[in-house]
């Protein structure tokens, strides 16, 4: 329908777990998502409002569970 919409660079996104690239807003008929601008085959948030943190938790890289151990001892 229309052209991508570019978040502004000071809101918090993910990069696409995919190809890295940060997401835009898109409208479409049934509202806004939030899409991978490189592939539509990318995950993309429901339609409706833009929902960031969505894709966030979507988009999140798991933590390393190999960090260092914490040893306390017992009282």
């Amino acid at each position: 329908m229309a052209e991508p919409i570019q978040i502004q660079p000071n809101i918090h996104c993910e990069p696409c777990k995919e190809c890295g690239a940060r997401p835009v807003i898109e409208q479409n008929r049934k509202g806004f998502s939030v899409t991978c601008p490189t592939n539509r085959k990318h995950y993309a948030t429901a339609p409706g409002l833009v929902n960031i943190d969505e894709w966030n938790r979507f988009n999140k890289k798991s933590p390393v569970l190999t960090g260092t151990q914490y040893k306390s001892k017992a009282s």
